[in-house]
């Protein structure tokens, strides 16, 4: 009997704790909880110098804050200082997903919920804001950007730290209002900016790394000149695997993801085979642009192809902000082969590190901690940094013509 009371006691105070925990929704206890869990990465035993500096700034600035958007920029910035761009945060909530968009009830229903109302509003004055803007340069980060049937949005330093403010200036996007604060642009070095907000979509918050270019968001696709074509995204949007001959001396190959899970890889798998014996052109450009990455399940089978073909040919592979993880670290081991080029812009900068099972929802249920679990030493150089083409491609010229080009110079 004596040990049957004790055991409830020590129940009923384990309840009162947990229930202590999920009331405590301030974003020192989804701090603490972070912190335990990045002491157990890969990336943490790397960067655990700059990490700990990092952590007491932010537990300083994190005092007074509720887990709301607040909470999440500054979560996002610890985050930072791991040099590991696999670690990210999101929300819970996913948001206005299209099965909820198609459900009027339940879109209006969002349309009334926290997360909605969730981005801040800075007092500002929009008209003179969008005439300030308007004087800024195309190579300024600063100014004003388009996305066409979308929103336009303005960018400007913040007068108290380091960041770029995004505000919706005009919005044909029925989840965004203009003056909502849609992201903040922290720089983390080598011009990459982690963008932290909301989904455009869904307004789930997210956050992701991001670059701007010649008055272009590389990532997002916003641009300050609505007339000027960008040719450094992928191409052929239907297909995922595509091969295509564009000259009796040259191929075109597009792998638009290394997904390891079906369908994608049995996808895949199919692909590499029907290119086995068939590969019998002098140069073969492979097109990895937005290619965001998998596994070696998959690019294993193209390695192998493409290693056999190398030895007696040429390979351009074409590379852009958007080719990530192992789309990265593909890219980088075909560069090793002597007649192997990259040509593009600067790839993303997320290849060292690998999430094996390590999702963690933070004590407020609000947020989600993706972290990574296993770290591939070879690429350590190339996170937060990406790989230099050895070619960089104009991204106001078609890319295959200058590919093409390329080859016709240099053979």
């Amino acid at each position: 009997m004596l040990k049957f009371i004790k055991f409830s006691f020590i129940f009923l105070l384990s309840i009162l704790s947990l229930n202590a925990q999920i009331s405590d929704c301030s974003c020192v206890n989804d701090l603490n909880f972070l912190n335990e869990k990045i002491q157990k990465t890969p990336s943490y035993k790397v960067s655990k110098v700059d990490y700990e500096k990092a952590y007491s700034k932010i537990k300083e600035a994190v005092k007074n804050l509720g887990s709301g958007y607040d909470c999440f920029l500054q979560l996002n910035i610890l985050m930072l200082s791991l040099n590991d761009r696999h670690c990210n945060l999101y929300g819970i909530n996913k948001g206005a997903t299209e099965q909820i968009k198609k459900n009027d009830k339940k879109f209006n229903e969002f349309k009334n919920s926290k997360l909605f109302a969730a981005y801040p509003k800075p007092t500002i004055d929009i008209d003179s804001l969008t005439t300030a803007l308007k004087k800024q340069s195309n190579n300024s980060i600063e100014g004003i950007y388009y996305r066409k049937n979308n929103m336009s949005i303005g960018v400007y330093k913040s007068l108290e730290t380091d960041f770029y403010n995004v505000i919706v200036l005009n919005s044909e996007n029925e989840l965004w209002k203009t003056g909502e604060l849609i992201y903040t642009l922290v720089p983390y070095g080598n011009n990459y900016l982690l963008a932290v907000g909301g989904s455009l979509s869904s307004k789930r918050m997210i956050a992701f790394g991001e670059r701007i270019e010649n008055g272009v968001f590389l990532t997002l696709g916003f641009q300050k000149d609505e007339s000027v074509v960008n040719y450094s995204v992928s191409i052929h949007p239907e297909s995922t695997y595509l091969k295509r001959e564009i000259s009796p001396e040259t191929i075109y190959l597009k792998a638009g993801s290394f997904s390891s899970w079906n369908p994608k890889l049995s996808e895949a798998d199919q692909f590499y085979k029907s290119l086995e014996g068939k590969l019998i052109h002098k140069n073969l450009i492979l097109d990895l642009r937005d290619n965001g990455g998998g596994g070696n399940r998959n690019s294993d089978g193209l390695y192998k192809v493409l290693k056999k073909f190398l030895k007696n040919n040429n390979v351009y592979v074409l590379v852009n902000n958007r080719t990530a993880s192992n789309a990265e670290q593909f890219a980088y081991k075909l560069s090793e082969f002597q007649n192997c080029t990259i040509l593009g812009n600067r790839t993303n900068g997320t290849l060292a590190y690998e999430i094996v099972d390590s999702n963690y929802n933070l004590p407020c249920n609000n947020l989600l901690a993706v972290l990574t679990s296993k770290k591939h030493g070879k690429y350590l150089k190339f996170e937060s940094k990406g790989i230099e083409p050895d070619v960089k491609l104009s991204s106001t010229l078609d890319w295959i013509i200058q590919v093409k080009n390329y080859i016709q110079e240099n053979n």
